[in-house]
């Protein structure tokens, strides 16, 4: 099991280049984030990069998961989360099996930033909480020009 990450936010904290990743691999626009979002894309994209196959086994144990708490939780949108989730799927099957380290460091954010209950909106006791996990997906799908699977739809189960 992947260590949940505790990510202490300092106030006040400021990047290198406001609104830019400081990684030139990743070069993404941050600015259509708010500060706290771009503050864990940095600290996530700070993170080794670990295989394919334990990104999914991550993502696989947070869907489970989230399954087990839906019963429970109010605040809970899992039609959201179950979209994001698929779409964190298909980033992973678009990896090939020799990724550049862009694609797979995008990849991992995005995936990184799906399982960590507690980013920009606490996923699990708020509304909006999927929201921000949506948004760095779909600019991650973006970047990667892989935009035909925001039209696609997950099956029905």
């Amino acid at each position: 099991m992947r260590k949940r990450l505790s990510i202490a936010l300092p106030s006040g904290s400021s990047f290198k280049q406001p609104g830019r990743s400081v990684d030139s691999l990743i070069n993404m626009d941050l600015s259509q984030f708010d500060s706290t979002t771009r503050r864990i894309i940095e600290q996530l994209n700070e993170e080794s990069l670990v295989s394919p196959k334990v990104l999914s086994d991550e993502l696989q144990e947070y869907v489970e998961e989230l399954n087990s708490h839906s019963t429970n939780a109010e605040l809970l949108d899992d039609g959201l989360a179950g979209r994001i989730a698929w779409l964190c799927g298909k980033l992973l099957e678009a990896l090939p099996d020799q990724p550049d380290e862009r694609q797979h460091r995008l990849t991992q954010l995005a995936v990184n930033y799906f399982v960590l209950a507690e980013d920009g909106h606490d996923d699990n006791h708020s509304l909006i909480g999927f929201d921000d996990d949506l948004d760095v997906v779909v600019a991650v799908i973006k970047e990667l020009g892989l935009t035909e699977l925001l039209e696609e739809e997950p099956a029905a189960e």
